[in-house]
């Protein structure tokens, strides 16, 4: 069903404003900008683009340098498709040219307020210098996608994430649920009236959560997509919570079968955005038509071949995003690391946002693995996502890694030893996928399984992905059983 400017104003009027907001008609102008026609969402996120370019073109060395040994100014950009001309920001050259890429002044108005970090996924974590209007722009576009979600501010929302590191070091992160209560919804409350949160540590037991989730009955849950779908595996045996109206995926990737497992499971469709540390929220999901469109008051988004041209409606390719509101650290045509789905012609949902298609994975985590190497896992996964529920019901969290001599191993997290027939399915489904030359499955026991780069969940990880130093760092503990 399309949605249109007259549902999403009503829908904005069930939000609040706080006192200190209440003569701001900013969250109007989201709504409204949601519905412009393509020609006038072009023109304003132009000229927000020139204005950002000009400043950094003067004010930052990274961009003045490279404007001057492109032999440009900054008037050679004036709307998003003259960025091709400028070449792809790196996370290896944004960590080498951190001091660089900082501004030297601040326009008026414009108050340097801290440092967000970058998650760390695909290396060491980097601090990214942000400005007020980070902060700002990152609660009013939380605000538009929990709209678009139809979540009732007035709900509880229950949230399961990394909560950071236990203030006592003798602290196990994992026993540490982090658990507490605050009195309004993470950064949307700043400037909205809602109900409150509870937080729980993603790194607890899925026991535990369900045995929290259970006890609090939330109306809305948010948390990271891995452990969303543990969630799934653990409510086998038992049902969801009774009140919950909706949920959000949130940090990692949300594969359809992840998606399919966890719809079946809550009976409820799973939200999501897409967002970086870097930059702020770029886009939601959204719920009509399936695509991601992009919040073009904060930032301009490309995707791009291997030859870095623009893809063409219906390939995948590397998503560019440039900021346009951070004057502190201007990040111009940052290449994420995502892969992407161009998508082409108006969304169902009546929404004129620029938007893409689907992400399906990390390049740096895909590009590195030896040959043939995601069709092993893809083939496990679809074992999961056909095995009879009877054989499923003691599994709670999996995880397979591939070490660098090509083992693969399948580290299991059970409520009781699985039966003989699990272990014959998927080993028939492993040697389906494979041939006598391919690599082997080895399977074993674990009674839990840790967040791992960036304090995510990960249900597929590899010696050959990941950061060279991550190998001190494994996600696994073994079993005590």
């Amino acid at each position: 069903m399309p949605t249109s400017l007259e549902a999403e104003a009503a829908e904005q009027r069930r939000w609040r404003l706080r006192p200190p907001w209440s003569n701001k008609n900013f969250p109007d102008r989201l709504v409204a900008n949601e519905f412009l026609p393509t020609d006038r969402q072009l023109a304003e996120q132009s000229a927000a683009l020139r204005k950002i370019i000009d400043f950094a073109a003067h004010q930052v060395p990274y961009y003045r340098d490279l404007f001057r040994s492109l032999g440009i100014t900054a008037t050679a950009i004036q709307q998003p498709s003259d960025l091709a001309i400028l070449p792809h920001l790196t996370k290896t050259a944004f960590k080498e040219y951190r001091a660089e890429l900082r501004a030297r002044t601040l326009p008026p108005g414009h108050i340097h307020r801290g440092k967000t970090i970058t998650s760390g996924s695909t290396g060491k974590p980097a601090h990214v210098e942000q400005t007020h209007l980070y902060w700002r722009m990152f609660a009013w576009l939380k605000q538009r996608e929990f709209r678009w979600f139809r979540f009732d501010p007035n709900g509880r929302l229950a949230i399961i994430r990394y909560l950071g590191t236990p203030k006592r070091a003798d602290t196990d992160p994992t026993t540490d649920t982090g658990m507490r209560c605050i009195d309004a919804w993470p950064s949307v409350g700043s400037c909205f009236a809602t109900g409150p949160a509870f937080l729980h540590n993603v790194a607890s037991p899925v026991e535990q959560q369900i045995e929290w989730l259970a006890g609090l009955d939330p109306d809305y849950l948010m948390t990271e997509s891995g452990n969303l779908e543990n969630l799934a595996l653990g409510y086998q045996h038992c049902r969801p919570p009774g009140r919950l109206k909706g949920i959000e995926a949130i940090a990692n990737l949300l594969t359809p079968v992840m998606r399919r497992r966890a719809e079946k499971t809550f009976g409820l469709p799973i939200h999501q955005n897409y967002g970086l540390n870097e930059i702020g929220i770029v886009a939601c999901r959204c719920p009509e038509g399936g695509r991601y469109h992009v919040n073009s008051e904060l930032c301009v988004t490309e995707v791009v071949d291997q030859e870095g041209r623009p893809a063409a409606p219906g390939q995948t390719g590397r998503l560019l995003v440039t900021g346009l509101t951070n004057y502190a650290m201007p990040l111009v045509r940052y290449d994420t690391d995502d892969l992407v789905e161009v998508v082409a012609g108006p969304c169902p949902c009546g929404r004129t946002l620029p938007s893409f298609g689907a992400i399906t994975g990390r390049y740096r985590r895909i590009a590195q693995l030896p040959p043939g190497t995601y069709a092993y896992y893809l083939a496990l996964v679809s074992a999961l996502d056909h095995m009879p529920a009877a054989l499923m019901r003691h599994l709670r969290q999996y995880q397979l890694h591939q070490y660098r001599d090509g083992r693969f191993e399948l580290r299991l997290v059970t409520a009781d030893p699985p039966p003989p027939t699990f272990m014959a399915f998927i080993d028939a489904a492993w040697q389906k996928a494979t041939t006598p030359q391919s690599p082997t499955l080895h399977t074993i026991m674990v009674d839990r399984i840790l967040p791992g780069p960036g304090n995510k969940v990960h249900n597929f990880t590899s010696d050959f992905a990941d950061p060279p130093d991550d190998a001190a760092h494994p996600t696994t503990r073994p079993s005590v059983s």
